[in-house]
């Protein structure tokens, strides 16, 4: 009774204690290239009533996210008490921004600075993400073809990864394809590359502004489900495009085609020389390919046009847009049936298309040549032949048999009836039989299956794990052989078969599972990429990284990765 009356004495006089509360902010950083987020930390130490008031900060920040902690502990008799908030933030601008006061309760943070700096310093570069874009051409003729190309560059990995769509006024915008991803090496650094590629068609001449796209997501840099990453958001610098008018010698009167390339095709019907004749349909069909066009800029072939000694029926017009290498090839199908009208010489004009070659900068024409036809007259019916004689229709056999044959007696016909219901029958019975049989022997194969898996024991297969050793191998050769650049390209087939996850494929997944593995890493990229120079790795500090990486992804494995007693004393040099 008096240890608790003691112990309940003294927390009354800590009470006082633990009601005083301290608040403070921190940055994890204070100089930052823009769009890059940083981390801000409100710590409470004691008793706190209500959460931190942010709403001075979304003047001058995006809130991407947020989280908080508590921690309570009792050592001697003193008990301490804290808690506290982290708020990843987006500045919205560049320069010197303040990070106001934050109150928590009746107290409040102490004033913070923070320096957000152009995307063109230098220290954009030691990013382990960065945007990049591209255009293919910065002076275009209006409606003409230029390929904005944007890069997500990046050495971690990331989760919820999203780029937004470009928002380009005064221009008509096709998306080129689905991403393309590579692995790729920038200032001595393998990383991994996303490329988003865009078609733009500006529509106004002028300069045309193209404002930056946006990427958000978190980098993590653990392959724990339970590791929170950290929230990211970048831009990309904006770009401009001059847009030139249509040039001088164009005729206005023209439709105004800008491409790199056009071809325009006929195909004949019935192969290279048909035979026409009047009031026998055939079918033409002409092809128009534009390489950077859209399918709504290609001119109309066939539509609206008569032609003299023919009536004509056109088809729907069939437009379609496909990806090259070059942007976007854009096809227009027209088919059209032709009846001539009277014999002779017909004459099927020319079909000309103008457009304008943006490359060579010069005006050319796409050209179907016209064609001069012969219709013979329509071809003779009612068995006419060729030379106009007629011939009469010969009668099938059976019509010319004697009428006698085909007679029968009325017994006859009730006893032909009578046997072929007899007949009829027999085989609906012999068929009955069968399908019992049958019936009997499939049941049969069922009690022998039900007594056959009740005596074994269900055995379920388990899926083959991935075989670590011709990774393991591939390493030791190439370790023994000084081969730096081999040993980088077999490190991801190791780790992935380390911790049986096949999607583990690029050297960027591996950088992060192990601070001392990745100081080895480092050591590798910098024999193989650096400029100058000498470097040297050693295959002894490799292998422990690799077998401690080992432990830690499987802690009850035994197995060595077994290079340390042969390179135990060897340091491989290499020198640019």
């Amino acid at each position: 009774m008096v240890k608790i009356c003691s112990r309940l004495f003294w927390m009354l006089l800590l009470l006082p204690s633990m009601a005083m509360a301290e608040v403070s902010a921190g940055l994890n950083q204070y100089i930052v290239p823009f769009g890059q987020s940083v981390q801000l930390s409100v710590e409470a130490k004691g008793s706190v009533d209500g959460e931190p008031d942010i709403t001075p900060l979304k003047q001058d920040f995006d809130i991407l996210g947020q989280s908080q902690s508590s921690n309570f502990s009792m050592v001697n008799g003193s008990i301490s008490r804290s808690k506290t908030w982290e708020y990843s933030l987006m500045p919205k601008r560049m320069g010197t921004i303040v990070v106001p006061a934050i109150a928590v309760g009746n107290e409040v943070t102490q004033v913070l600075t923070i320096k957000v700096l152009d995307e063109s310093s230098g220290m954009t570069q030691t990013r382990d993400v960065w945007l990049d874009t591209s255009l293919s051409n910065e002076e275009v003729y209006v409606q003409a073809q230029t390929v904005l190309t944007i890069k997500l560059i990046r050495s971690v990995n990331l989760s919820q990864a999203e780029i937004s769509e470009p928002n380009i006024d005064g221009a008509v915008l096709e998306r080129l394809g689905d991403d393309h991803n590579y692995e790729s090496v920038v200032d001595g650094r393998r990383v991994i590359v996303s490329e988003r590629k865009y078609a733009i068609f500006p529509q106004q001449t002028g300069q045309l502004q193209i404002p930056p796209v946006q990427f958000d997501g978190m980098v993590s840099y653990s392959r724990s489900l339970f590791a929170q990453g950290k929230a990211i958001r970048l831009r990309s610098k904006p770009l401009s495009v001059q847009v030139l008018d249509k040039p001088a010698s164009w005729n206005k009167h023209d439709l105004w085609l800008p491409a790199s390339a056009v071809t325009l095709e006929e195909t004949l019907p019935n192969g290279a020389l048909p035979e026409y004749r009047v009031g026998e349909p055939f079918t033409r069909s002409i092809k128009l390919q534009a390489q950077g066009a859209t399918s709504a800029q290609l001119p109309p072939l066939l539509e609206g046009k008569s032609i003299a000694g023919f009536k004509i029926y056109p088809d729907q017009p069939k437009l379609k847009q496909s990806v090259n290498k070059q942007g976007l090839l854009s096809t227009r199908i027209e088919k059209v049936a032709m009846i001539p009208t009277h014999t002779g010489t017909l004459h099927i004009p020319a079909i000309q298309v103008k457009w304008w070659d943006t490359t060579k900068k010069m005006e050319h024409t796409a050209m179907i040549a016209g064609r001069d036809i012969e219709v013979l007259p329509a071809a003779a019916q009612g068995g006419a032949t060729s030379n106009g004689i007629s011939q009469a229709p010969v009668q099938p056999q059976s019509e010319s048999k004697p009428q006698a044959q085909q007679q029968t007696t009325p017994a006859a016909s009730v006893a032909q009836e009578k046997r072929s219901a007899q007949v009829e029958q027999n085989k609906q019975t012999w068929w009955q039989w069968l399908a019992l049989l049958f019936m009997f022997l499939w049941l049969v194969t069922l009690w022998l299956w039900w007594k056959f898996t009740k005596r074994q024991p269900q055995q379920h297969t388990q899926p083959k794990a991935m075989d670590i050793k011709p990774a393991q191998k591939a390493i030791q050769q190439a370790c023994k052989s000084g081969d730096a650049k081999g040993v980088l390209q077999h490190l991801p087939a190791w780790v992935s078969a380390c911790y049986q996850d096949e999607s583990i494929q690029y050297l960027a997944q591996v950088k992060g599972l192990l601070p001392a593995l990745d100081k080895e890493i480092e050591k590798l990229e910098q024999a193989v990429y650096a400029a100058q120079g000498i470097v040297s790795w050693s295959c002894d500090t490799l292998f422990d990284a690799l077998q401690a990486l080992r432990k830690q992804a499987a802690p009850n494995s035994k197995e060595d990765v077994g290079l340390k007693p042969l390179y135990a004393k060897q340091k491989i040099h290499k020198s640019k």
